[in-house]
């Protein structure tokens, strides 16, 4: 009998550890999931972003596409409007008026900055990467940036430039993790 007794002293608080050591599993389980969920969450904002810069770039490409005895004049209108705010003046109107193929293309590159800058973005244009000055067909890119990611304005003697190194190589290669888009104009 004293042996009975002894042996449920040594055995005492056992039960009492295990359930310990379990909720401590539990508890790395539950925190391993809350990091999956956590970055599940940061994957679907970057698709809604990157669906969102599509949607803005594929918008004025077609209206590049339609009003194409402008094209060479979007560049610098877009490039314009890069550093987009709300107190940015509009330009004339070509929602009910009669525009010149001019205006409307410095309107499509303002209503472009608009969406753009709605949704927390910046957008500009300027030559694709590996673009040289002495190709015959300059072709063009609209880029588009969000989060802690944005383009360079420069202007000198007038004309602006667009530096987009934080976004893309000269090369065409997307810097390691940048926040935007390319996509080709014309």
């Amino acid at each position: 009998m004293l042996m009975r007794g002894s042996k449920q002293k040594t055995q005492a608080g056992v039960g009492l550890l295990e359930v310990l050591v379990a909720l401590i599993l539990l508890a790395i389980g539950i925190l391993g999931y809350v990091a999956l969920q956590i970055r599940a969450m940061d994957a679907s904002s970057e698709a809604l972003s990157k669906s969102q810069a599509m949607m803005i770039m594929r918008g004025l490409a077609e209206n590049i596409r339609v009003n194409n005895s402008q094209a060479s004049q979007y560049p610098a209108f877009v490039r314009s409007y890069s550093n987009y705010s709300s107190t940015t003046a509009a330009p004339t109107s070509c929602f009910n008026a009669a525009c010149t193929p001019s205006q409307l293309a410095q309107f499509d590159a303002y209503q472009a900055a608009r969406k753009a800058d709605q949704l927390g973005m910046k957008i500009t244009m300027t030559n694709c990467p590996g673009v040289t000055t002495t190709m015959a067909q300059q072709r063009q890119c609209l880029f588009v940036f969000w989060g802690k990611t944005s383009p360079v304005i420069t202007t000198n003697a007038g004309v602006s430039s667009a530096d987009v190194s934080s976004c893309m190589s000269t090369d065409g290669v997307y810097v390691n993790n940048s926040n935007c888009l390319m996509m080709e104009a014309y």
